[in-house]
Parts: structure tokens; sequence; C-alpha cells
């Protein structure tokens, strides 16, 4: 995607972001609330404007710093508890919530306005009319606090739940399967070409995002082609290759402008790379199975999520020829056995030993096996490797015979 969107997408999941525009509106209310007096009804300023207007701004200031604290306190709770239950990748969505960070926001936004606005009045700040202004606008802000607090507290009821973080996790995945499909080659042509100039990575890290207009772009200024060597979700070393050019030489600032077309940080993202969120599935399997916490439900959810995910690839088969939008570039499309074997291959491995996971792991295979092509392909593969670990890991012939029969039949 664009890069542009991508660190606005990224910047706007930081809790602080939402928080610190929500103050400054507050703030700005307070302060410009007396600009709008020489509107105000004469009636309805003396209606408005007396002394209550600051007993109502003590209440909410009285009160807002400690729910922004509760609900700061129950969100570290709740990021604490899905990385234990379920993974540290995971946690970093509680924290992105939509929900979670509008109600925080609008709770240090309204404290943080009802502070500015008593400390006004006190100053006699406001005339009668300036105050009947912001009665009206505590009044409203009263209104938004008592409805983000509801939607919090319906919030807290899913927040830690790990069957709300596989919802989450699976909304992202189908998200970014979904977009892939429709760009397989990211907008390009699939293959490689004859490399002439190689752009070396700056930093250290995995590829979160990368821009092929723009890289289309500046192809076209440098006249060459481009080839597209480490793709989201790679990890690379300062020194390793980014992009391979057609051309044999090619400018520090060029290199400088195809290298600022991939985003590198230290974790990977859901946005632009698919088997990030299948990976993050698996994971969430692998420890439902493990001794510890022993929780195949889990494993199995996931495994029923997978499938709906891998449903949004097998939907969007090709047609066999691929909208090429960027012509000057290339990149390798992904593999079907990665998405199988990033998803399937956790609870394989952990849950062989299972008769329920590997029986409902053998039919949902089987399901994904009845459509042709590539991903068939894969989910057979995936299949054989899980009945072989089952047959290794049970020792009641009449299991493994459950297994064998799921693996034919479905």
């Amino acid at each position: 995607m664009n890069r542009w969107l991508f660190w606005w997408r990224s910047l706007r999941r930081e809790l602080w972001v939402r928080a610190t525009l929500y103050a400054a509106a507050g703030v700005a209310a307070a302060l410009l609330a007396v600009f709008a007096a020489p509107w105000v009804p004469k009636a309805v300023a003396e209606r408005l404007g007396g002394e209550s207007v600051g007993s109502i701004l003590t209440i909410l200031a009285s009160s807002l710093l400690g729910v922004a604290t509760f609900s700061a306190g129950v969100m570290v709770t709740a990021y604490t508890a899905v990385s234990q239950a379920a993974t540290p990748r995971v946690a970093a969505l509680v924290t992105s919530d939509s929900q979670v960070q509008k109600a925080l926001a609008t709770f240090v936004g309204a404290f943080l306005y009802s502070i500015v606005a008593v400390t006004a009045v006190n100053a006699h700040y406001y005339g009668q009319e300036g105050r009947a202004i912001l009665f009206l606008f505590s009044l409203g802000v009263v209104c938004l606090v008592a409805y983000r607090l509801l939607a919090w507290i319906n919030r807290l009821s899913s927040l830690a739940r790990v069957g709300h973080m596989i919802e989450l996790v699976e909304e992202h995945a189908r998200a970014a399967l979904r977009d892939r499909r429709k760009a397989p080659s990211l907008g390009g042509r699939p293959g490689r070409i004859k490399s002439g100039f190689t752009i070396l990575a700056e930093e250290t890290g995995y590829v979160q995002n990368v821009d092929p207009a723009r890289l289309q772009d500046i192809a076209e200024e440098q006249d060459c082609q481009i080839e597209v060597v480490a793709p989201p979700g790679a990890y690379v070393r300062s020194g390793d290759s980014l992009a391979e050019l057609s051309a044999r030489d090619c400018s520090k600032s060029a290199c400088d402008d195809f290298r600022s077309a991939f985003a590198i940080g230290g974790q990977r993202s859901f946005a632009q790379d698919p088997r990030f969120g299948l990976i993050v599935l698996g994971e969430i399997a692998a420890k439902a199975l493990s001794p510890g916490v022993n929780d195949p439900g889990t494993a199995i959810q996931v495994m029923g999520a997978a499938v709906r995910a891998l449903d949004e690839w097998a939907a969007m088969a090709p047609d066999g020829s691929e909208d090429v939008r960027y012509s000057r570039l290339w990149a390798p499309p992904i593999e079907e056995d990665d998405l199988v074997a990033d998803v399937f291959g956790p609870p394989a491995r952990f849950g062989a030993g299972d008769v329920a996971v590997a029986v409902r792991l053998q039919k949902l295979l089987h399901m994904l096996r009845r459509d042709k092509g590539p991903l068939a392909t894969a989910a057979t593969r995936q299949s054989k490797e899980a009945l072989t670990r089952a047959r290794l890991a049970m020792t009641l012939p009449e299991d493994i015979g459950l297994v064998e029969q799921a693996a034919r039949t479905g």
C-alpha cells in the first residue's frame, strides 16, 4: 500500500494519538466557547449562564481522572492476560482496538476539558453568554462520556477473552488475504528479472510494507525493471538485498528513493502480510495445546477460523490473467503450501496425540482438498504429514483408525 497511508494507519493504532486528539479538542472547546458568546440570545444566557456550569465541571474533573486511571489499568490487565492465554503477537490488538482507544481518549479528553473550563470559569474568563455556551458543551460532554462508558463496559466482557482475540486475528488475516489475492505479485508481474544492480537494506528487521506505486514511478524515472526480493513479512539484515534492478548502475539518491518504498520495523504487520495472521492463529493453537494449558477446544476453534480465512483465498482464484497495474514491477507470489503450513502445522505437531484435534484437523483439510487448485494440493500434503504424526503419537489402534477414516472421507 501507499507508504503514507501505511504510516498513517500505523500511527492511528497508537493509543496516545487518539487520546491527544481528543484532549486537544476538549481544551479547544473549553477555550473557544467565549467566541460564540455574541450569538447567544439574552434569554438563553440568563437561564443557562449561572453558576451551575461550575458544579457540572467540578463533578467531571473529580470523577473522570479516576475513571481514566481505572480504564488504563483494565487495559493493561487485559493486555497481560491475552499475552499469557494466547500469544504476545495478538496482545497488540488490545491497545489498537478502536473501542478501547475511543473510551480512554474520551475520558482523558473530557477530564482535560473540565479542568481547563473550571479554571477559566474561576478566572472569570467567560461572561454570562460564554458560561451558557460552556453549559451546553458540558451537557454534550456528559452525554458522550455516558455513551462511551456504556460501550466500554460492554467491551470489557470480551476484551481479554481468547475467543474474541481469535475473531480479531481472523478478521485481520481475511482482510490481508483478500487484498493479496487481488494483487498476488503486489500488482506487478510474477517471476524474476536479470539482475544488474542490488538495492541493499540499511537496517535490520521485518519488511512491514512495500509501496508498489512508488517503485513503479521510480523505475520509470530510471528506465529500468525492479524485482522485489524481500516482500512483506521477510526478515532482512543490514546489507541484505531488498530489490534487484535491471539497470547496471543506480545513483545514491535513486537508491534512497527505492529504499523509501520499503517500511522495515521490529515486528511483522498484519496489513500487507497475509501469512502473519495465519502464523498468529497457529501460535494460539500451539499455546492451547501446550501441557500447561491443555485446551484442545481452542485449537479446534482456531482451525475453524483458519478455514474461513483461507476461503477468502480460495473464493478469489485467479483466472490465469493477472491484472498487472505496475508493468515495471516483479514480485514473488505467496505459496499455498506456506499458507496451509503456517496455520495447520502447529496443531498438527502439538495435537498429534489428541484424537479430537487430529480428527478435526483431517476433516477440515478434507474440506480444503475438495477444491481444485494449489490450495487443495497444499492441503493434501499437510493431511499426509499430520496423519504420519498422528500414527507416531497415538498408541491405540482405534484412535489411529478414526484419524485415518477422517483423512479418507472427511
